[in-house]
């Protein structure tokens, strides 16, 4: 009888009165999309979800929550749809709600990305009488004639995102329509939707070439006309997006354990615990919550496949040069290829001659540029091009030539140490344009690298990357594979 009565005291305070009326999970550190719907579509890749929560399994009528989201980005990068539905039980209340979302991206550079999101759906309320033993039969709950009503519902959600620090705030059930379960009986029960307010704040440390990555996490959960504030504060770390765990605390009622794995890439499997802390925790023993998880179109390993594409094409480039050189030791000792050395040798004093040129070019247009510089006619956001610092494909390495032009840049912004510039790389249409997009982070961390091995402060250098995006000559490849750099700061 004692479990009884505070078990309908927690579920009748938290489901009746102006409180916390959406479902209280603990995976959303792993499903983002599940709290803000300004997250629908932000991974790369499709995903669906499945919840299944159990909370206080050892009261009768303890709640029950179950839920499941699927969303993707569309073939526009910054467009995400989403949807979800889920279903809450307590007791002889129940609830089930619906939302179709769309979420929009807007870049303001590579690093700061802001994303809006609203959602449209319905929520259906459900009183089940069937096991109520009344002491008072005249009990207006108990008049009602239709326990079973349907409303509308609608969340906004807004999330921004500053390299690896991120923000959101969501508002679930921002209409706060009232819902009358007898509209014809004036003493019948109104279900009272709450405008909610959720503030999330989350930062990625980075360890062990990204492979180790921690998170701390602070969630504030705001129901305006009820006492205090909800918030939760936890870290977790994940080892190459394969397995991860962590705590989290959760004011006023428990310390919650989490972990969870990745299964053949694609599938997702998580658990969380929660172990109550407050003064119910006798009565209420823990919580279970399991997640069950398919991303699909790609998913977060694909990013390590990467990089183990990229080491392969580098391991099979080191082989060519190997074979490349075998072949110039044979040609070498072979008579009948004289002729072709020499020609060879030709078009090798012709490509010098060129690259003589180039440097003499880039020379002269340097003396503008200091000279411009000088007289503070340079503008920020001036773009100069390397004459000779060109790649030769699937290749980030400088050669002799490229060093002769950077070695310039790197003498002109030591006499001017107020100057702050990007480097850009660039690549050819051939291959992927997410292969092309690392080429070209690599070709220019190449560039950045050695002006620092030569003194310069790497807060005056910031990366760009640009892939294939930005070609200069359609019927030239070799031009298109370049590195140029861009006026910061004078």
């Amino acid at each position: 009888m004692k479990k009884l009565i505070i078990t309908l005291s927690i579920v009748v305070s938290g489901l009746l009165a102006q409180a916390q009326q959406v479902p209280l999970l603990s995976h959303y550190y792993y499903n983002q999309f599940v709290w803000n719907p300004a997250l629908a579509g932000v991974q790369k890749y499709g995903q669906a979800y499945m919840i299944y929560r159990n909370q206080w399994n050892s009261l009768p009528g303890a709640p029950i929550t179950k839920a499941l989201t699927l969303d993707g980005p569309l073939k526009s990068k910054n467009v995400g749809l989403g949807a979800n539905l889920y279903q809450d039980n307590a007791g002889m209340f129940a609830r089930t709600g619906g939302m179709i979302s769309y979420a929009y991206g807007i870049n303001f550079s590579e690093d700061s990305k802001l994303r809006l999101g609203m959602g449209l759906g319905f929520i259906d309320n459900r009183l089940n009488l069937i096991d109520a033993d009344p002491k008072h039969l005249g009990d207006p709950l108990l008049q009602t004639s239709n326990n079973n009503k349907t409303g509308f519902d609608a969340n906004f959600g807004v999330n921004y995102t500053f390299k690896d620090l991120n923000v959101g705030l969501s508002i679930p059930q921002v209409l706060a329509l009232d819902i009358k379960y007898d509209a014809s009986n004036a003493k019948a029960p109104i279900y009272r939707s709450v405008r909610h307010f959720q503030v999330n704040a989350s930062y990625v440390i980075k360890a062990m070439e990204d492979k180790l990555k921690i998170t701390p996490t602070a969630f504030v959960r705001i129901t305006p006309n009820t006492p205090g504030v909800q918030y939760d504060i936890s870290a977790i770390a994940s080892y190459r997006d394969f397995i991860w765990g962590g705590v989290m605390y959760r004011s006023t009622y428990a310390v919650s354990l989490l972990a969870g794995t990745r299964i053949n890439k694609q599938f997702v499997l998580g658990y969380a615990y929660d172990l109550a802390v407050n003064s119910y925790k006798s009565y209420t023993n823990g919580a279970h919550e399991v997640i069950l998880g398919f991303q699909f179109g790609g998913s977060a390993a694909d990013d390590d496949e990467m990089k183990k594409r990229l080491k392969g094409i580098d391991d099979r480039l080191d082989n060519d040069k190997i074979r490349i050189d075998d072949l110039d030791s044979r040609v070498k000792t072979n008579t009948d290829d004289v002729d072709q050395l020499k020609k060879d040798t030709k078009n090798n004093t012709d490509v010098n001659t060129r690259q003589d040129d180039d440097i003499n070019l880039f020379k002269k247009m340097f003396e503008e540029f200091k000279s411009k510089l000088g007289k503070g006619a340079v503008e920020v956001g001036d773009v100069y091009e390397f004459q000779n610092v060109h790649f030769a494909t699937n290749s980030y390495e400088l050669s002799t030539e490229s060093v002769t032009e950077i070695n310039e840049l790197v003498a002109l912004m030591k006499e001017n140490p107020a100057l702050k510039i990007e480097v850009s790389g660039h690549t050819d249409d051939r291959g992927t344009p997410e292969y092309n997009q690392r080429l070209s982070e690599r070709r220019s961390k190449a560039v950045i690298d050695f002006m620092v091995s030569k003194g310069v402060t790497r807060d005056r250098l910031k990366v760009a990357n640009y892939g294939e995006a930005k070609p200069i000559k359609s019927d030239d490849l070799a031009a298109n594979r370049r590195v140029e750099f861009k006026v910061l700061e004078k």
